[in-house]
């Protein structure tokens, strides 16, 4: 999990502070902070006609910042005439950071943005489209069809901004050694899962077969249970709207509402990322729904022998992929160094990099040569995602982070309705009903702002 930073400060990628330290402070003292840092950015010449780019990356995480300052020096090492200033944003305030340089022309080079960061950007003409380069450096052959689709759908103009460098996946995670135990085959079907979900619990033991989000976060899992269940690809119909009331996701959402209290405690109302891991981990559910990027946390808790690892089953043969979220990197329309800055980006995306970051990230590699690799094939969840994008009319259902409002509706607007699902005060029809007038409304507001 994202743990938050009170300020940040610029390092070299020799872990020595850097000058221009970025206050947190709010109103004038963020722009007076902003200003002395952001004074040097967008890339500058340094002595020996050295370039130095600057990099500011949005998830400021101890061990992820160590593996981004080991990914440059690689790049460095390789690149001589090249040098990166690495910042890392406080994650709490890193848009109204950007937003502040961008207002004052102060962008730096290169950014991590989120894949619900980009229509944000895009709409203030912040970053550089990317498509050319990438096919000009024939990278785009080796690049996964599937992660290249997730970047531009990030974009509302449908442009490549967002290098599809690594990738989320949504997979299933349950106790190997509870079905070896009760008997069970790994479950194959969605029959076999409510089997096992039933099979596993035992209430007055505190086990259960199965941990479910009610808590924070919680929209994720219900589209990874329901949406493959139902059979449903599209976010949107072709008339723009959302097809969250579709009889079959209707029908689906309602045997997931069914596991609650029966098959999942009653405490999973509130349960966050924290809590259905801890479930999981300490012997209080067989079976939780995540992204492959939870894969270390549960084999670090149990042991990679008791963890097996499904993708949601298909639908009457129809695979419907969803968590295809890309994470990567990004360039500022504003650098005055975007040869330099493209090397980079590339170079996130040629196997050595690629290899390296998704690696350490334990996400699914962008390049398809890397996903070839030993250390993919032997990462269960990693395999178990794989696998089901590459069954025979797999589709990935892409969600439409690009609208404004999709963040706050689905976390904030939807949850305390969702509690009233699972708690039986509101029906799943009702409450998939009203999300999908919604996301509707938003989607049809963005297009009439928008074109």
């Amino acid at each position: 999990m994202k743990r938050q930073h009170n300020q940040a400060v610029a390092l070299s990628t020799t872990g020595l502070p850097r000058r221009g330290f970025l206050r947190t402070a709010a109103g004038i003292g963020v722009a007076a902070g902003l200003g002395s840092t952001l004074s040097a950015c967008g890339g500058s010449g340094g002595s020996g006609g050295t370039v130095t780019l600057h990099l500011w990356d949005t998830d400021t995480r101890p061990e992820r910042t160590a593996n981004l300052r080991k990914l440059i020096s690689m790049f460095e090492a390789k690149n001589p005439g090249i040098r990166i200033n690495y910042l890392g944003l406080p994650t709490d305030q890193y848009m109204q950071k950007i937003n502040t340089a961008i207002a004052t022309r102060s962008t730096p080079d290169l950014l991590t943005p989120k894949a619900s960061d980009i229509a944000a950007l895009v709409a203030q003409k912040a970053l550089a489209p990317l498509d050319d380069r990438l096919k000009a450096a024939g990278l785009e052959q080796q690049i996964s069809p599937q992660m290249l689709k997730s970047s531009r759908a990030a974009a509302p103009d449908g442009k490549l901004y967002l290098t599809p460098a690594t990738s989320l996946a949504d997979v299933i995670y349950y106790r190997a050694d509870w079905f070896k135990q009760a008997n069970l085959k790994p479950p194959a079907t969605w029959a076999d899962f409510d089997a096992a979900a039933r099979r596993l619990t035992n209430a007055s033991a505190g086990r259960f077969g199965y941990t479910l989000r009610g808590g924070n976060g919680f929209f994720a899992q219900l589209v990874e249970m329901v949406y493959p269940r139902a059979g449903v690809s599209t976010f949107y119909r072709a008339d723009g709207t959302c097809t969250l009331d579709d009889p079959a996701v209707i029908s689906a959402c309602e045997a997931y509402v069914a596991l609650f209290g029966k098959q999942t405690a009653r405490s999973d109302l509130t349960a966050d990322f924290k809590a259905m891991v801890a479930q999981f981990g300490k012997g209080g559910a067989g079976m939780l729904s995540h992204s492959v990027g939870s894969y270390p946390n549960h084999v670090a808790a149990l042991g990679a022998d008791k963890v097996g690892v499904v993708a949601p089953f298909p639908a009457t043969g129809h695979q419907v992929l969803t968590g295809w979220m890309t994470t990567g990197f990004a360039m500022f329309k504003a650098s005055k160094h975007q040869d330099a800055a493209w090397k980079f980006l590339a170079y996130t995306m040629e196997q050595e990099g690629n290899s390296f970051w998704a690696q350490k990230s334990g996400y699914l590699p962008g390049n398809k040569a890397v996903a070839q690799e030993k250390w993919v094939t032997e990462n269960k969840a990693l395999k178990a995602a794989m696998d089901a994008s590459s069954a025979p009319g797999a589709v990935t259902l892409e969600q439409p982070y690009y609208l404004p409002e999709f963040s706050t509706i689905t976390t904030t607007d939807l949850l305390p309705q969702w509690q009233k699902v699972l708690q039986g005060g509101l029906s799943s029809r009702d409450f998939l009903t009203a999300a999908a007038a919604s996301l509707t409304k938003a989607k049809s507001k963005y297009g009439k702002e928008h074109g």
